[in-house]
């Protein structure tokens, strides 16, 4: 814990059953060099805020990678918590940023510009969507009215760019990644799925709060446990070092030196939990 954290945070008030302190406390060296990665995280946000307002891209790089350092602080405050399924479905999260952040990066200019936009084209979009249904709730009609009339004149220059339905991009997030190139596009289809699972409570994930309860019976956790909480705490970290890079190549930090020691860290850190507590990543 850095002496900057000692002075300006404090412990999160939670309580956690004693059996569940002790698995998580095999992963310390882990959590350990996710304090080094969060203070990065502040040392990319200070540097990318220095170049504002600049052009549309930094603007853009700075909301994703701000949500994306939140993101990424809740999944490691889960995963300190003993919830690492749900640590694992804000990685889906963290991964749209990703592909977002490299689709956008390829058209800097266009692509920014259109994120952008969308935000007003968004909510038109969706309330005209409500219009067109043939039941509301009393009163919500009108209020969608009102709505689509303060809006209309915000967005009728900027319709034109955007098809109904297909988000500011026109493309789906499979759709972006492909167009990213065979690795993101790879990347997609091997993990994101494992994310969604998680998010969505899908079938394949169920074995993620499956535990081995008194009497050798199976049984499903309902609190907090170890379980996946190695896997939680080393996707997102993934994805936010990968976001970093991002973030650090096209805004021209200069960091990356430095976010490549603290991956080769991690990565060691992990290796060595990996080897020593082999039951944490089951």
């Amino acid at each position: 814990m850095s002496p900057k954290r000692n002075n300006d945070y404090i412990p999160v008030p939670a309580e956690i059953p004693r059996e569940a302190a002790v698995e998580l406390a095999k992963l310390s060296d882990l959590f350990r060099v996710v304090n080094d990665i969060k203070d990065l995280g502040t040392t990319i946000l200070e540097g990318v805020r220095g170049s504002l307002p600049g052009s549309d891209y930094t603007l853009v790089a700075y909301i994703l990678f701000t949500k994306a350092f939140k993101t990424f602080q809740a999944a490691q405050i889960l995963s300190l918590c003993g919830y690492g399924s749900d640590a694992l479905s804000l990685c889906a999260s963290l991964f749209e940023n990703v592909i977002d952040l490299l689709y956008i990066g390829k058209a800097p200019v266009r692509r920014p510009r259109r994120f952008l936009q969308y935000e007003q084209v968004a909510k038109f979009q969706q309330t005209e969507k409500m219009l067109r249904k043939k039941r509301l709730p009393r009163g919500r009609r009108a209020v969608y009215r009102s709505h689509q009339r303060s809006l209309a004149p915000q967005t009728v220059k900027l319709l034109k760019y955007f098809t109904r339905g297909q988000g500011w991009s026109g493309k789906s997030l499979s759709e972006r990644a492909k167009a990213l190139g065979v690795k993101a596009e790879a990347d997609y289809n091997e993990h994101y799925w494992i994310y969604c699972g998680h998010k969505h409570t899908l079938p394949m994930a169920v074995s993620g709060w499956t535990v081995e309860a008194a009497g050798g019976k199976t049984d499903l956790t309902h609190g907090p446990d170890a379980k996946e909480v190695f896997n939680g705490v080393r996707e997102s970290v993934g994805r936010f070092i990968q976001l970093s890079l991002i973030v650090d190549d096209s805004c021209k930090l200069s960091l990356r030196p430095h976010i490549d020691k603290l991956s080769g860290s991690f990565m060691q850190a992990a290796t060595s939990v990996a080897q020593k507590y082999p039951e944490l990543l089951t």
